[in-house]
C-alpha cells in the first residue's frame, strides 16, 4: 500500500511539474514585457513632464522684460485650458491617442518658439495655443498608456503601479527642472529654459512615434 502511495505521488509530481513550470515561465515573460512596456512609457511621459515645468520657471520675467501684460496672457492661457478641456478628451478619443500626443508636441515646440518673440499678438497666440496643449497633456498620455496596458492583456491592479511611478516620477523631475532652468537662464537669460524644453519635447517626440495607436471605445 506503501508503495503504492508513493509511486502514485512521483506519478503526480511528473504530471504537474512541467505545467507549473510553464506557468511559472508565462508569468515571468508578462512581467518582462510589462516592465518593458512601463518603461517605453515612462520614459516620454518623464521627459514631457520634465520640459512643461522648465517653461513654468522664468515666464514671468520672460514677459515683464518684453514689456507686454502679464496678466494678460496668463489670462489668457488659464481661458484657452479652461474652454478646450471640455471637448479636447472627447476628440483625443476618437482620432487616436497617439496622434494627440504627436500633436502635443508639435504644439509645444511652436509654442516655445513663439515665446523668442516679443510682440503680444504672438505671445497671446502661443497661450491660447498653450491651452490645447495643456488639455493634451492631462489627457492623451494616460488615456494611451491605460488603453495599451489593457490591450496588451496586463493586470488592472498593474496600473497602480505605473501610476504610482507617474506620480513620483513627476514630482522628481520638477526639482529637477528648477535646477535646469536656473542653469540654462544662467546661460542663455531668461528664454535658455524654453530652449531646453524644445530639445526635451522633440526627444519625446522621437519616441512617441514608436507607439502603436489607440482610439477610445
Amino acid at each position: 500500500l506503501l508503495l503504492t502511495i508513493l509511486e502514485g505521488m512521483r506519478r503526480l509530481k511528473t504530471a504537474t511539474t512541467p505545467t507549473t513550470e510553464r506557468v511559472t515561465r508565462q508569468t515571468k515573460g508578462k512581467v518582462s514585457e510589462f516592465n518593458a512596456f512601463q518603461r517605453e512609457y515612462l520614459a516620454v511621459y518623464l521627459v514631457i513632464m520634465l520640459a512643461d515645468w522648465l517653461q513654468g520657471t522664468n515666464m514671468y520675467t520672460l514677459y515683464s522684460g518684453y514689456g507686454v501684460s502679464v496678466s494678460t496672457l496668463f489670462l489668457t492661457g488659464f481661458s484657452s485650458s479652461l474652454v478646450f478641456g471640455t471637448f479636447v478628451g472627447l476628440l483625443v478619443d476618437a482620432y487616436g491617442r497617439k496622434r494627440a500626443c504627436v500633436l502635443f508636441c508639435l504644439l509645444e515646440i511652436a509654442i516655445n518658439a513663439m515665446e523668442h518673440v516679443p510682440s503680444m499678438p504672438i505671445l497671446l497666440l502661443g497661450r491660447v495655443l498653450g491651452g490645447i496643449s495643456t488639455s493634451l497633456l492631462f489627457s492623451a498620455f494616460e488615456s494611451w498608456m491605460v488603453a495599451e496596458h489593457r490591450r496588451r492583456g496586463f493586470p488592472e491592479a498593474w496600473l497602480a503601479k505605473t501610476f504610482g511611478l507617474s506620480s513620483a516620477g513627476n514630482g522628481a523631475v520638477a526639482v529637477v527642472a528648477g535646477l535646469l532652468a536656473q542653469v540654462a537662464a544662467d546661460v542663455k537669460g531668461d528664454i535658455g529654459p524654453f530652449q531646453l524644453a524644445i530639445a526635451l519635447t522633440v526627444l519625446a517626440l522621437v519616441l512617441i512615434l514608436r507607439w502603436p495607436e489607440n482610439y477610445g471605445k
